[in-house]
C-alpha cells in the first residue's frame, strides 16, 4: 500500500482480498491490532467495524505499519467488539 494510506483502507482491502480464510456457515470473527485494537472483521459483515486510533499509537517498523490478525474463532462478532470497547475505554 502507498505511503500516508489510512488503516482502515488497508484493512478493508486486506478482507475483500480474500487473505482471511472463510469457514462454513460464514461466522468467522477477527481482531485487528497494531500496538492496540483497531478493528473486529466478521465474515458476515460487509466491512470491519473501526475503532479510533492515533498514528503515534500504532506498530510502526521502518516505516512499515505492522498489523495483525487474531482469530476468534466463532465467537459472536457484537461481543467481541463489545469487550474490546470495555478494553478501550478502561485504558483512556
Amino acid at each position: 500500500m502507498p505511503d500516508g494510506t489510512e488503516p482502515v483502507e488497508i484493512i478493508e482491502s486486506i478482507v475483500q482480498s480474500g487473505y482471511l480464510p472463510s469457514i462454513a456457515g460464514g461466522h468467522a470473527t477477527w481482531s485487528v491490532t497494531s500496538n492496540i485494537v483497531l478493528a473486529v472483521v466478521a465474515q458476515q459483515w460487509s466491512e470491519p467495524r473501526m475503532f479510533m486510533a492515533r498514528q503515534d499509537d500504532l506498530d510502526y517498523e521502518q516505516g512499515t505499519l505492522r498489523l495483525y490478525f487474531n482469530y476468534h474463532a466463532q465467537i459472536d462478532p457484537e461481543t467481541v467488539f463489545k469487550v474490546f470497547w470495555g478494553f478501550r475505554l478502561n485504558a483512556i
